[in-house]
């Protein structure tokens, strides 16, 4: 599970970031999502939430911690809401095995590249109507260090993406056009991502998906995924809402 977070962490790079006192430490000051935006603890023991607030305090930001993998962070979760951090955010960890989700997915026409041009940001932008996705490509989709591929569907249909290391690979962004639903189309992006990273040495899948969704949920698991585990954030007092996404 921890391999896992890292990859994770790796995958969808924040634009400042800072190992100190069991943290990796996320800043990037140009966009909202949680997930660039927040500490993930990297030892069994918990570091000092101070160590955090002084982070984001320093950067004039909402002081966030993506507990996780929940199921081994209890006591940093529970001493987080003695200091009345709130909780959100509820995410869930899905993994599969390269091989088997190839069994259980169909192969349909998707453009593969290597890196997310004009034409890929502005069809992820219509599917999952974000505005900021010109901003994201810039701020975390150039940071990306491992072989990554971007994948378009016909008529900009569905897109997503996969970021390939060690053994695994990390599917991020997997959106289809609200007008597309239901036609197995994010099936079909879900095939090919997997076709290139196992290409690629990959035996094994992840993705983060928002513990409510459940048309997502029901998708992957189609797909051969199942729950490895899950995590939440834990936002400091008086900071209100923190963003959007997982």
């Amino acid at each position: 599970m921890l391999l896992v977070e890292e990859l994770a962490a790796r995958g969808w790079p924040a634009a400042e970031t800072l190992r100190v006192g069991g943290w990796l430490l996320r800043h990037t000051p140009t966009l909202t999502r949680r997930r660039s935006n927040s500490a993930l603890p990297l030892t069994g023991d918990h570091g000092d939430p101070a160590l955090v607030e002084d982070f984001y305090a320093r950067r004039g930001a909402r002081a966030l911690v993506q507990v996780s993998p929940a199921e081994e962070r209890t006591g940093l979760d529970a001493d987080l809401a003695r200091r009345d951090w709130t909780r959100e955010g509820a995410t869930d960890v899905l993994v599969a095995d390269a091989g088997a989700a190839l069994a259980r997915t169909a192969p349909g026409e998707v453009a593969l590249s290597d890196r997310p041009d004009a034409g890929w940001i502005a069809a992820w932008a219509a599917c999952e109507q974000r505005p900021d996705a010109e901003e994201h490509a810039n701020a975390v989709l150039a940071r990306i260090e491992p072989a990554t591929a971007y994948a378009r569907a016909p008529d900009d249909l569905g897109v997503g993406v996969a970021v390939c290391e060690r053994g695994w690979a990390g599917l991020f962004c997997v959106a289809t056009a609200e007008s597309a639903r239901g036609r197995g189309i994010a099936g079909h992006v879900v095939r090919a991502l997997t076709t290139w990273a196992v290409d690629r040495g990959a035996r094994g899948l992840y993705l983060q998906v928002d513990s409510a969704n459940a048309p997502a949920h029901a998708l992957y698991e189609r797909a051969g995924f199942t729950r490895s585990h899950g995590y939440h954030y834990r936002v400091a007092p008086d900071q209100g809402a923190s963003g959007t996404s997982v």
